[in-house]
């Protein structure tokens, strides 16, 4: 009796630790670094409540998740964050409560493990994609992309990511969600800059490759 009753505990918590759910809070705000824009990749401004001008259109944040230590890097080709083997969490549709600002928001990571540390990536795009994947999926003309530690956010080079703790939302005595982590070392704001079309990504990579046969032939 006593060792099926360990069993079925044990089988508890395991479940338990199945549906594990850490959560962290994000607001942008002006200590924590606004979301701006920018057309020119020179000059910047917050995006207000009504939407990026120009018929330029809203502007969504989202967020990547990774186990504690996962190393982000850029795509060589496209110049994007690699994604690969991060989950893609909470949307935050609009901007509100003023320019460059966002409502306060609980984000869940769904299969992360209780107040523990996990590496977090924010991402922000303009236009009517619900994920990041569909936004850059679909590139165009008009479309502005940004994410964190970008070097146009005033952020060193490489600083892709950072450490984020949790709270425990079921623990007997719930802890609340941890704060963001801000800084050099955390979020420091989003600023959204036109992206190379797919079109143009290609070309500039089929001129690279002639380049390097012409030199071969040399």
């Amino acid at each position: 009796m006593k060792k099926t009753l360990v069993t079925a505990l044990a089988t508890v918590g395991l479940a338990a630790g199945a549906f594990a759910q850490g959560q962290f809070s994000f607001q942008a705000t002006s200590a924590n670094g606004l979301v701006s824009y920018s057309t020119d990749k020179a000059t910047s401004q917050l995006v207000p409540t009504t939407g990026i001008p120009g018929g330029l259109g809203s502007v969504s944040v989202g967020f990547y998740t990774a186990p504690n230590g996962t190393v982000l890097s850029l795509n060589n080709q496209t110049g994007l964050p690699d994604f690969t083997g991060w989950t893609f969490n909470t949307l935050i549709a609009n901007i509100a409560t003023g320019a460059g600002k966002t409502a306060g928001k609980t984000i869940t990571v769904a299969g992360a493990a209780n107040s523990v540390n996990i590496e977090v990536e924010a991402v922000a795009w303009n236009g009517a994609a619900t994920s990041w994947s569909q936004a850059v999926g679909t590139i165009t003309s008009t479309t502005l992309l940004g994410w964190s530690g970008m070097v146009f956010n005033g952020t060193a080079v490489g600083a892709l990511g950072w450490s984020q703790p949790t709270g425990d939302p079921t623990a007997a005595i719930p802890a609340p969600p941890a704060g963001l982590a801000t800084g050099a070392g955390g979020y420091s704001g989003l600023v959204l800059t036109p992206v190379p079309e797919p079109t143009t990504i290609a070309l500039g990579g089929l001129r690279a490759a002639t380049q390097l046969l012409f030199r071969r032939r040399k």
